[in-house]
């Protein structure tokens, strides 16, 4: 009689402990989506996206995609989605391709195809003459790269505007000299991953980097549960959906 006593105490000691376990685990758990909450709620601003000129990165037709969430302490980095200001005072959406001081360009190539190049800052002259082929761009957000003929007309004209910004690369292998812009000082170079359909820095030519509202993290969807999933990737230390 007594050892069963004692048994169904023990019992019920050990159901408490599981429970306590539990408990704890559950409330680590709030306190962990709260705070990430609370961070991102803090470090984030909502912005809404309207047209096609990222596409198919984010799609901005209202269906399937309607919004990214901005991190204003963070300007970006190269190949970063950035939301930033035009110099008329446009918001855009646009894929930060081209630093201070580096000279960037599209070429044409034997097959007919247009591809876009970047010769970073600081890159020795004969690095770049030698072997041009080697500072094309792999762009594997790029979906249409035929639009890359019509992005490639624009960027002309908008160096016909900018010829203080106009610089000549000798290609050593073609025997040819290729225009290229070089991005100046405290500016950057924006363009829309939906070539020949983006209105970008290839038209209106590098925005100063003060213009950067901040780096695009995260895109969400018009179905408000994503951001629980956001923020399971938050506490979980995945980072951005983009």
């Amino acid at each position: 009689m007594v050892a069963d006593q004692e048994g169904r105490i023990v019992k019920q000691i050990k159901t408490k402990s599981i429970w306590s376990k539990i408990s704890f685990v559950a409330c680590s758990i709030l306190i962990a989506l709260f705070l990430s909450l609370f961070v991102f709620i803090y470090t984030h601003e909502y912005y809404p996206v309207t047209g096609q000129s990222m596409y198919p990165t984010i799609n901005g037709n209202g269906i399937n995609e309607n919004g990214v969430y901005v991190n204003p302490y963070f300007m970006g980095e190269y190949q970063d989605i950035v939301v930033a200001k035009t110099d008329d005072g446009t918001t855009v959406i646009k894929r930060l391709l081209g630093l201070e001081g580096d000279k960037i360009g599209f070429i044409e190539e034997a097959n007919g195809e247009v591809h876009f190049y970047r010769i970073p800052s600081g890159t020795i002259q004969s690095g770049y003459e030698n072997n041009l082929a080697s500072f094309k761009v792999e762009e594997d957000y790029v979906e249409d790269i035929y639009g890359n003929r019509t992005q490639k007309s624009h960027f002309d004209s908008m160096l016909l505007d900018r010829q203080e910004n106009k610089v000549f690369i000798y290609d050593r292998v073609s025997n040819t000299f290729r225009e290229f812009y070089e991005v100046p000082k405290g500016e950057v170079f924006l363009m829309g991953d939906n070539r020949g359909h983006t209105t970008d820095s290839s038209t209106y030519g590098s925005i100063s980097i003060d213009n950067i509202i901040g780096k695009v993290d995260y895109m969400v969807k018009n179905n408000y549960l994503q951001v629980f999933e956001i923020l399971f990737k938050i506490i979980t230390f995945r980072g951005s959906n983009i």
